[in-house]
């Protein structure tokens, strides 16, 4: 561990003592507002010392001694503080409709709702029923980020649910850092059953958001292996960090596939070469159709979207893949390629050897992470059209786009199915890929004034734009759909208006091939060598697994077990995409050795850890050799 954080470590020890003290002296004067107060910044204390790595160094190994000696003397303070936090969250209490009657009864409601260690950015609050609004309102002026009401008045700063998989979808769309607890709450008239059921929603939910949300959860094997496939053209063509500098400065128009990208899109004609123009595979079609050769063609979708392309002549067109995007779409005769990490840990594994920083992080759709990627190049204006997010008069897309003629039908019931997708859209859900999960329609404020009709994944959507924005100063942004959903924060014009004011001609087409061009043959020699050190790891995984396998059906070998999973745990470390993939194994093994009553449940719970890690395996370690013989030819 390095000074620096054993420092942090001894430091936030100190915090956590003094509010401690702090708490103590409130308790015993009985000053609830001074010992709430202490209690919301212990809690922000108390996380960002979980944050940081705990010191090995505690447990006996050598160290910083200066530091690890002001670690353990100040370890007796925060243990303390943690009593005095048990202590005054335990006292009896009025019942919450009192509570509820004054702004301190609230206070003292939203205090004791909240475990001892909270962090306010991340982690989530479900408030059901009605009557809960002033709590909610409070917490989000405490800077609490993520509530979710469900069933309950309508509050700013909040996600208004209604059904429980709006809960669950709600919360996988919290990224990029996926929440770690969560607290559900109801008021009188909410019955326990419910609360339970909201729960388990919940906790689903973030367990499958380590597996890259609901989509990833029961594709992501799949997915993983069309990443090792694509590592020969990830050797081939260069990341999007390669034109981290290039654009610097330059207007992007970004195209979406939204229903008034017919009213504007001729309009783009007049762009002359004078900005960066992106689309979607999905608005590929409308772009063409217009008689616009995009600059860019950006796909984050790991399912086979190829019939989004048919048809179309990408000989002057660069096409930006996700590193799990479907092999076949570095093969479709683009003039170029740039690859990215859209998919979290789906991605970034692959271009650790290469010690690039190519993420490119998004809120679970093409728009926001071609936002992400914008602002990442430094792109100055960032236009957007065709962004609706929502679906007037029904239809869902442009009438030109390869499933123009999808539209959204809410039944009597306010739910929304889409119909009339196209052949090619089909026959890519016949082998296989996530299906929409229930959606309620809802209402968006419109980009003329009034409202328009939108959906709940949608909104989650326009949610990410609208908190995106709040951290955008320097960028000019630009919404100039010209109807869809007002998105607060973004400057709402006429896209002539926009396009009048762009400065002198932008050769796209010439910075990206100079970054291309520039594509060395290191990289595929460094990206060989990280593939070899993978199937090195993969198989040792193997071997582990086996053995620990065989050893988990003798009791008496519990000792040498330990040892073997212990040497499980290093090896996957570097590795995160495979326990990815086990992660609900893990969670539900660490449970039950925690909990355990006997050391048979324990050993199952351990046994089908390892098979799926074996499962993960088969799946990995061909892909793997097969990316490596590639590699190792080419080099």
């Amino acid at each position: 561990m390095s000074l620096e954080a054993l420092e942090s470590w001894r430091d936030l020890l100190g915090d956590v003592g003094r509010l401690g003290e702090g708490l103590c002296r409130a308790i015993a004067g009985d000053d609830i507002v001074g010992a709430v107060a202490t209690m919301f910044e212990l809690r922000k204390t108390r996380a960002a010392l979980a944050r940081v790595e705990a010191p090995a160094e505690l447990a006996g190994a050598d160290g910083e001694s200066i530091a690890l000696a002001e670690i353990r003397a100040r370890l007796p303070g925060a243990r303390a503080a943690e009593t005095a936090m048990a202590t005054w969250l335990a006292r009896p209490l009025p019942g919450d409709a009192r509570l509820l009657g004054s702004p301190l009864g609230v206070a003292v409601l939203a205090d004791v709702m909240l475990p001892v260690v909270w962090d306010f950015e991340t982690d989530v609050v479900i408030l059901v029923g009605k009557g809960l609004a002033p709590v909610a309102t409070l917490l989000a002026d405490l800077g609490q980020r993520r509530i979710v009401v469900h069933d309950g008045d309508a509050v700013d700063r909040t996600i208004s649910t209604v059904s429980h998989d709006e809960v669950s979808l709600a919360i996988r769309t919290m990224t990029p850092v996926a929440p770690t607890r969560f607290v559900v709450r109801g008021t009188l008239g909410v019955s326990a059953e419910t609360l339970t059921d909201l729960a388990e929603a919940a906790r689903a939910a973030l367990c499958d958001m380590r597996i890259q949300r609901n989509t990833v959860q029961a594709f992501s094997r799949t997915w993983l292996e069309q990443g090792a496939k694509n590592f020969s053209a990830i050797g081939r063509w260069p990341s999007v960090a390669a034109l981290d500098s290039a654009f610097a400065g330059k207007p992007m128009i970004i195209v979406a596939p939204g229903p008034s990208l017919a009213k504007n899109v001729a309009q783009l004609r007049a762009l002359e070469g004078r900005a960066v123009l992106a689309c979607f595979s999905h608005s590929l079609k409308p772009v063409v159709a217009a008689g616009l050769q995009p600059d860019l063609v950006i796909t984050v979708d790991p399912q086979n979207v190829q019939y989004h392309f048919a048809g179309c002549d990408l000989s002057r067109t660069c096409l930006v893949n996700a590193a799990t995007a479907h092999p076949s779409l570095f093969e479709l005769g683009a003039r170029s390629y740039l690859t990215c990490a859209a998919n979290s840990l789906l991605d970034d594994w692959i271009f650790d050897g290469l010690g690039e920083e190519a993420r490119v992080a998004g809120g679970g759709s093409v728009a926001t992470s071609a936002f992400s990627l914008a602002l990442r190049w430094g792109c100055d204006p960032v236009v957007f059209v065709g962004l609706d997010l929502s679906f007037p008069g029904g239809s869902y897309y442009v009438a030109s786009s390869v499933d123009g003629a999808a539209r959204a039908v809410t039944d009597e019931h306010g739910h929304v199915r889409v119909e009339g997708w196209s052949d090619g859209f089909r026959s890519m859900k016949a082998h296989g890929g996530p299906q929409a999960p229930s959606e309620r329609s809802i209402e968006l404020p419109g980009w003329h004034g009034g409202t328009v009709p939108s959906s709940f994944m949608f909104s989650m959507f326009h949610r990410w734009f609208v908190e995106k924005m709040r951290s955008v100063s320097d960028t000019r942004v630009f919404n100039c759909t010209e109807g869809g959903a007002f998105i607060e924060g973004m400057q709402h014009r006429p896209l002539a208006d926009v396009l009048a004011e762009l400065g002198p001609r932008v050769d796209a087409s010439a910075l990206i091939d100079g970054a291309v061009t520039a594509v060395g043959r290191d990289r595929r020699v460094r990206l060989d060598k990280h593939v070899a050190a993978l199937v090195r790891g993969v198989k040792r995984v193997r071997r582990l697994a086996t053995r620990a396998k065989q050893l988990a059906r003798d009791p008496r070998k519990a000792d040498e077990l330990a040892g073997v999973e212990r040497a499980l745990a290093t090896t996957l470390e570097p590795m995160p995409f495979v326990s990815l993939l086990a992660q609900r194994e893990i969670e539900r093994a660490n449970v039950v050795a925690q909990h355990a009553a006997t050391a048979e449940r324990y050993l199952a719970a351990s046994m089908t850890l390892f098979d799926t890690l074996l499962d993960v395996v088969r799946v990995l370690e061909p892909a793997l050799g097969t990316a490596a013989k590639e590699l190792g030819h080419g080099a």
